[in-house]
């Protein structure tokens, strides 16, 4: 079961699913342009559709066709870099939405649960629109997946380049670790941390609780290699850090 607060009522609330485990999910940008708080509201839907999936639910994504065509947040090389499945281009004859995704409230009218998006207040070139003119000293996309995951995904949040300068070194630490754990024999995650993750992820998709879970892991003596390997593992299908692509490298 997956929790989250809705951002009309403020008060927690299950996560409505249709018969036969189906997630009918809006994501609503705000912008004619893509900026940082849309790319923001993109990775949250990425995060309850990685959740959800991993429990058997479907989730069908689509943006808003409320608001602008949106055809750069589709760009496949741009998402694909921020570790994100593009959604579908929304129509007026999709089916109600169990959920929406987004900084501003949906239409009145609308069906469904809010996740509200705190907005990006961004002072670095961090997020690209177009990944063919990034410049060559930008930050890896998914340092900025991993800045973004960092908070809670209903307050605001600064993008700067001190920020993404810790996560850059965060992230590629963790690599390097996955990267040597990978060489011990398989041990299975700890009960206690499976436990915690799944209580994190089903509390309105609380991705700062995994991300100290991983430093918990990481610093412990306690834990086999082989164990701390398969929770960055298992993790990383929430996370979508590509945690193990250093594998065969370090």
């Amino acid at each position: 079961m997956l929790y989250v607060r809705d951002g009309h009522t403020r008060r927690r609330t299950n996560l409505p699913t249709r018969r036969r485990g189906i997630l009918v999910l809006r994501i609503h940008l705000g912008q004619a342009v893509l900026d940082a708080t849309g790319m923001r509201a993109l990775l949250v839907a990425d995060v309850l559709r990685r959740a959800l999936e991993v429990h058997g639910v479907q989730v069908m994504a689509t943006l808003a066709p409320d608001g602008p065509a949106h055809q750069d947040a589709l760009s496949r090389p741009v998402l694909d870099g921020f570790g994100i499945d593009p959604p579908g281009a929304g129509t007026d004859t999709d089916p109600p939405a169990d959920a929406h995704v987004g900084a501003a409230p949906p239409p009145a009218a609308s069906t469904g649960v809010w996740i509200r998006v705190g907005r990006v207040r961004q002072t670095t070139d961090a997020v690209a629109r177009d990944a063919t003119d990034a410049p060559a000293d930008r930050a890896d996309p998914l340092a900025v997946r991993l800045a973004l995951l960092a908070g809670p995904h209903a307050q605001p949040v600064d993008l700067t380049g001190p920020v993404l300068a810790t996560a850059t070194h965060a992230l590629e630490g963790w690599r390097r670790q996955v990267a040597r754990w990978a060489c011990a024999p398989s041990r299975p995650v700890p009960a206690d941390i499976a436990q915690a993750a799944e209580a994190a992820i089903a509390r309105d998709l609380a991705t700062p609780a995994l991300l100290e879970l991983l430093r918990h892991v990481a610093a412990a003596d306690t834990f086999p290699d082989g164990a701390k390997f398969e929770t960055f593992a298992l993790l990383d299908r929430i996370l979508a850090l590509e945690l193990t692509r250093e594998i065969g490298y370090v």
